[in-house]
């Protein structure tokens, strides 16, 4: 592998890292970036932008104390936090991925979050599942009658 492709490609292990600090330097700039971007399309794609949100709110009667009720206003309190939440938790993510991969953890950076994911969503299903065992009400309110 040589080029371009040699430096996006993860080091294999910590002695590479080490020796070669450039390629592990641009592989987490690069993994890093690409997380951002894939944070912030997925923020606008799914409806999770300022937006979207305030107009959710809006239609379950939500009121920003201090402020009068109008979807502008929810909207411009969101837009403090959304996009800067957005970008952290994409630098974040990318840190675990490509730093991971530059111990040469078990698998992969990316296989680990894709892991955690899908254990945190077996554990909501079996929360979920509990809940509607428990209390029948709560399930109706939760959209499982």
């Amino acid at each position: 592998v040589s080029g371009l492709v040699y430096y996006i490609s993860p080091p294999r292990g910590l002695d590479h890292t080490l020796g070669d600090p450039i390629h592990s330097v641009v592989y987490v700039l690069y993994l890093v970036t690409l997380a951002v971007l894939f944070a912030r399309i997925w923020v606008e794609i799914g409806g999770l932008n300022p937006k979207a949100v305030a107009k959710n709110l809006m239609g379950a009667d939500v009121q920003v104390p201090g402020f009068r009720r109008s979807g502008l206003s929810i909207e411009q309190v969101l837009n403090r936090y959304i996009p800067p939440i957005t970008i952290i938790g994409g630098i974040i993510i990318g840190l675990i991925a490509s730093v991971s991969d530059l111990f040469g953890v078990f698998g992969s950076g990316i296989g680990i979050l894709l892991m955690v994911d899908i254990v945190l969503q077996y554990y909501q299903m079996l929360v979920k599942e509990q809940i509607e065992e428990v209390s029948p009400r709560l399930a109706g309110i939760l959209g499982q009658a």
